[in-house]
């Protein structure tokens, strides 16, 4: 059996974080809070207009999957996490300039089997995503019986929501999206690991791992983010 494969995510010490570990907690936000102005709700219409432009479709069928989308996409919930603990640009940009943590989460406990969580990894380009939208058009054009407006336009919000600009890449991320935005309990033994970044108080430091001293995080492996001795880079020591 494969290990599970563990997500990051890169948090500031505060008391929002306390709130994630303390009321095991994870958030899953909507589209239109994202951090990024040209994804998600943000460029929707700009990449179905995009689509319209290269696709020839009846405007009434247009508005239909349009409206579909909206509806979707509004009350979608995405959870945010990176593939990758030593990205230094994380570290600076979501985790308080390496004064917070990042949390290593086992994403097999965050969605078990039979779970309606969905999992995409984001792709990053440059385009909107209007190709792929097309491709899967004509692919469900070959299935009448699974060409649906909720097929397709389920299809399409996937190509909405796993895509990014190219800039975005050092992020490494992977989305967990549920079927509406709220906040999702998770058991102690999803967290796999913490780890302290380079510039975090040691006060910060005694004091998480005195509210996390119950038995029920003693599966936890903790560690100290250091300076590389040969390289510009992090390594992260057990401690």
């Amino acid at each position: 059996m494969l290990p599970p494969e563990i997500l990051f995510k890169y948090r500031k010490f505060d008391k929002g974080c306390l709130e994630l570990l303390l009321n095991r907690e994870l958030w899953f936000a909507t589209p239109a809070s994202l951090n990024d102005p040209f994804e998600g709700e943000a460029s929707f219409n700009e990449v179905l207009n995009a689509v319209w432009e290269h696709y020839p479709f009846p405007s009434s069928q247009r508005e239909i999957y349009k409206r579909k989308i909206e509806e979707q996409l509004a009350k979608t919930g995405i959870c945010s996490f990176s593939k990758a603990r030593k990205n230094q640009l994380m570290w600076s940009h979501y985790a308080d300039e390496h004064r917070g943590v990042c949390i290593g989460f086992k994403e097999n406990l965050l969605r078990p089997e039979g779970s309606s969580i969905a999992p995409i990894d984001v792709t990053y380009q440059d385009e909107y995503p209007f190709e792929e939208i097309i491709e899967r058009f004509k692919y469900f054009e070959q299935l009448p019986g699974e060409n649906n407006v909720d097929s397709v336009a389920g299809d399409i919000l996937y190509s909405i929501l796993g895509t990014k600009y190219s800039s975005w890449r050092y992020e490494r991320e992977r989305r967990l999206v549920f079927y509406r935005s709220e906040a999702k309990q998770f058991d102690p033994e999803a967290v796999n690991s913490i780890a302290f970044g380079l510039r975090m108080e040691d006060r910060d430091i005694s004091t998480l791992r005195a509210i996390l001293s119950g038995t029920e995080w003693s599966h936890v492996k903790w560690y100290q983010a250091v300076k590389s001795k040969t390289k510009y880079a992090l390594d992260f020591e057990r401690i």
